[in-house]
């Protein structure tokens, strides 16, 4: 039985055959391709970093808060003569902010629509006029209610003209006049027939209550 010897261009073959130019040419092919491999490396490190930049950018893009959002914010409140009456940066109240429902009518129409426009850093003044904020002062409001001596005794002790008090269906007056046979209120807001200046900071917004993934909105029949 005859054997069977390897081809002298085989492999097996001690003769194997060499390309052109011995080990120059490997050396010179796996340069190449070492090169080709750290080109593809770098640019994909640049890719990444792209990409990483451009979900920096979305993750930091600016929107503005919404109807039913909670917001964080810092104002002040300041009358037409420039007497502050608020704020919130303020020692009575403690520096600091408030959180507030947009769109659920604890603030003023104006400067609701006002928020839905600002985002997180964003700083706004809004001016309102008297009906936008507490209305026109009413000389209907400014009542006389007649009081008991024993009435006007006991309120005596709590309350001087010129004091609010507080009523039982949880509003406040303002005392104008107190003697024994009765007392004088002014009912209008204590701000009503004042021109108002708010200055805003937006802090923060986050989702408020949802339902099925629908922001609520606190709805009144009848206030549209």
């Amino acid at each position: 039985m005859s054997s069977v010897a390897p081809a002298r261009d085989s492999p097996a073959h001690g003769n194997a055959a060499r390309a052109p130019g011995g080990e120059a040419a490997t050396t010179t092919t796996v340069a190449v391709m070492s090169a080709s491999v750290a080109r593809a490396s770098v640019v994909d490190v640049a890719r990444g970093r792209g990409r990483a930049r451009r979900m920096a950018r979305a993750r930091t893009t600016v929107t503005a808060a919404r109807a039913g959002e909670r917001v964080t914010l810092h104002y002040s409140m300041t009358l037409g003569d420039g007497t502050v009456v608020d704020d919130t940066r303020g020692e009575a109240r403690g520096g600091r902010p408030v959180i507030v429902t947009v769109g659920d009518g604890a603030l003023f129409p104006k400067i609701s629509k006002e928020i839905e426009s600002m985002a997180i850093g964003d700083a706004r003044t809004v001016r309102l006029a008297a009906e936008e904020a507490f209305g026109a002062r009413d000389p209907g409001k400014v009542q006389r209610f007649p009081l008991s001596p024993e009435e006007a005794k006991a309120l005596g002790e709590r309350a001087r003209p010129g004091q609010l008090v507080e009523l039982p269906d949880g509003g406040r007056a303002l005392v104008l006049e107190l003697d024994d046979a009765g007392v004088a209120l002014d009912l209008n807001h204590p701000l009503a027939g004042q021109d108002l200046t708010f200055e805003i900071e937006l802090l923060d917004i986050s989702e408020g209550a949802t339902i099925f993934g629908v922001p609520m909105v606190n709805f009144t029949p009848g206030s549209t």
